[in-house]
């Protein structure tokens, strides 16, 4: 019988908050991860065994943010198909509103910054300005 395809399963974290009629959001810039150095991506990462998405996704805000948000506090909006890969991105959004994320990995990362959805740095990885393009037009599949 022939092997199936398998593939592994991230969750990246849409934290927003609005500021002076503008959307903004929080990307932190990556360091001696040995992938996507010196970009910004969203928070995020692996499931561990017998997690799911949403316990994930807590999990990783609280590992990488030093914030506690809650399964219901999440909106899953996007999923993003790596068919080069075996990897599955499954993002989320949360109201940063009244959160107020820290480094909590700085062997991981040097820098945590808000920015404007219109506005992203250019030192984005392509894969994370693809994502957050999806969020904004709602297209909830796309694939790589």
């Amino acid at each position: 019988m022939e092997e199936r395809f398998k593939s592994g399963a991230c969750v990246d974290l849409l934290m927003y908050k609005e500021e002076n009629d503008k959307l903004q959001v929080l990307l932190m810039r990556r360091k001696n991860t040995g992938s996507n150095d010196g970009e910004y991506e969203l928070p995020g990462g692996h499931l561990e065994r017998d997690e799911d998405l949403f316990d994930a996704m807590v999990r990783e805000t609280e590992e990488e943010l030093l914030v506690k948000i809650k399964r219901e506090d999440l909106e899953l909006v996007h999923l993003m198909h790596h068919y080069s890969g075996t990897r599955m991105n499954f993002i989320f959004k949360v109201n940063g509103k009244y959160l107020k994320p820290k480094i909590g990995e700085p062997h991981k990362c040097d820098k945590l910054e808000w920015f404007d959805i219109d506005k992203l740095p250019k030192n984005i990885s392509s894969k994370m300005a693809k994502m957050i393009e999806n969020v904004k037009a709602k297209i909830f599949y796309d694939k790589m």
